[in-house]
């Protein structure tokens, strides 16, 4: 007995009185067993003005197919793309192209888990437009206070 799509959707659901954007962030890197099911209801939620963040990009058992199939307005490149990404490497290449696939597709890019400079540098030169990660702030709150122009800038040697 299939459910019908629209029995967990509520148009008087809190999630649709917000001022600003609210984004779902749902992982890939765990094989989508009901994955019809899901894509019905992200595209009823995502109808009613809520936006879509895929997590862990690189991670498990990620397919881009997924990425395409859910048209994402963010995608969040896992950790694992990122530790010790060097800008001219290997590594750095295909993040260039997985960049450059997402901005193709209409999604910004955050690579996640960015603990250093040379890692912060690499995404960047890679296109990533959003980072997070120990080398911005670890989590606090009250939020810590930080100074961009100082990231954005190699450390001294």
């Amino acid at each position: 007995n299939e459910l019908d799509d629209s029995w967990l959707v509520r148009p008087d659901d809190p999630i649709f009185g917000h001022e600003h954007p609210v984004y779902l962030e749902i992982t890939e890197s765990v094989p989508p067993t009901h994955f019809r099911f899901c894509h019905g209801m992200l595209r009823e939620v995502r109808a009613r003005g809520a936006c879509l963040a895929v997590d862990d990009l690189g991670a498990g058992y990620s397919n881009l197919k997924y990425i395409a199939d859910l048209n994402p307005e963010v995608v969040k490149l896992d950790r694992d793309l990122v530790a010790g990404l060097r800008g001219g490497s290997r590594l750095h290449k295909l993040v260039v192209s997985i960049v450059r696939l997402c901005n193709e597709m209409g999604a910004s890019v955050v690579a996640e888990g960015i603990e250093t400079y040379d890692e912060f540098a690499a995404a960047r030169d890679a296109g990533a437009q959003f980072g997070q990660g120990y080398y911005f702030a670890r989590p606090a709150t009250p939020k810590p206070s930080y100074d961009w122009k100082a990231l954005s800038n190699p450390p001294p040697k």
